[in-house]
């Protein structure tokens, strides 16, 4: 564990269970790609990773393992287990700067750190440097397209006198489990409404996001009733709202 805090991991968030279910919670730096990042529980380095992806999306197949991905899949049951026998399991994560370079050439952190922290902590999920080529070259060509991390929304007539909006089914997977509170950040306001997440109210299980009278009231002094607005996805529970000029 003090490996990774003296080479700048830093605590950026944590896996709880949500319905029996993994489900993570994250701050802004789960929007950050290029990043190494660990699963921490008891001070004890359980599993270090990296991801071009942004985190929160490599989180989503932690989460939601699909078919054949038995990285995923193994990590998945191993949080789990934790989590179940009462174990806080954290999330820590080192993001690459930008700023190294061999001549006018970029160094990737994440790829340059990975596999001589592996070797020197050798945490107890991570399997040998063979496994995890097959593995992540297997989970590589399975992996869906990344959700988009900006939408646009139409604040039609409900929207605009109830204060909510619902989110498109191509970034419903980068949102927190239902019942999440959600900040909401509208405009240029550095202060967020606090919202919620309700995965129940629509069939295909995409969130909707309730503000009530606080987005109500922004929406009703900021646009008129049928303008857009863009959202984008900080976390997935923090989202940025901003009138899109038509």
């Amino acid at each position: 564990m003090n490996r990774l805090l003296e080479v700048g991991f830093k605590k950026v968030g944590c896996w709880k269970l949500v319905d029996d279910a993994p489900a993570y919670e994250l701050d802004d730096t789960g929007r950050l790609r290029n990043i190494l990042y660990a699963f921490i529980a008891g001070d004890q380095v359980k599993y270090i990773g990296k991801t071009v992806q942004a985190l929160a999306t490599r989180m989503i197949g932690y989460r939601t393992p699909g078919a054949g991905q038995s990285t995923n899949i193994r990590n998945n049951a191993n949080i789990k287990q934790l989590l179940q026998a009462g174990q806080a399991v954290e999330i820590y994560a080192l993001p690459d700067s930008g700023l190294l370079h061999y001549g006018q050439f970029h160094l990737n952190l994440a790829a340059g750190l990975e596999d001589s922290l592996i070797a020197i902590i050798d945490p107890d999920w991570n399997g040998g440097r063979r496994t995890r080529e097959i593995e992540e070259t297997a989970e590589a060509k399975a992996a869906p397209i990344e959700p988009e991390q900006t939408f646009e929304v139409k604040i039609g007539a409900t929207y605009y006198e109830q204060g909510f909006f619902n989110v498109p089914v191509h970034s419903s997977s980068l949102f927190g489990a239902h019942g999440q509170t959600i900040e909401i950040f509208c405009g240029d306001n550095k202060e967020p409404i606090l919202g919620t997440i309700n995965r129940n109210a629509n069939t295909n299980g995409s969130p909707r996001i309730y503000g009530r009278r606080h987005l109500r009231d922004w929406f009703q002094s900021t646009l008129h009733e049928g303008a857009a607005v863009d959202v984008e996805i900080l976390s997935p529970t923090s989202i940025k709202v901003r009138s899109r000029l038509r």
